[in-house]
């Protein structure tokens, strides 16, 4: 699936859009930061966190951390 914005257009057809509302606290979230990190998938060049805090990530990084994403019990909204 593609993000397009209200004309239509293609915004980018790499990117999953993950919702991290499930996540308990501040703690956890963080935890799952540096899991994301260990495994090579870092802020700013795999994935961006939004202003609702949603996590923005290139396919392919989401690829690699699908497993720890899914223990902290973030969703993708967009695949």
């Amino acid at each position: 699936m593609k993000l397009q914005s209200s004309r239509g257009r293609t915004l980018h057809g790499d990117v999953v859009i993950l919702n991290t509302s499930e996540i308990a606290d501040y703690a956890d979230y963080g935890g799952m930061l540096y899991e994301l990190k260990k495994v090579g998938v870092r802020d700013g060049e795999a994935y961006q966190i939004d202003n609702c805090g949603d996590l923005l990530m290139y396919r392919d990084a989401y690829g690699r951390c699908k497993h720890i994403l899914e223990k902290f019990g973030v969703k993708a909204l967009c695949d």
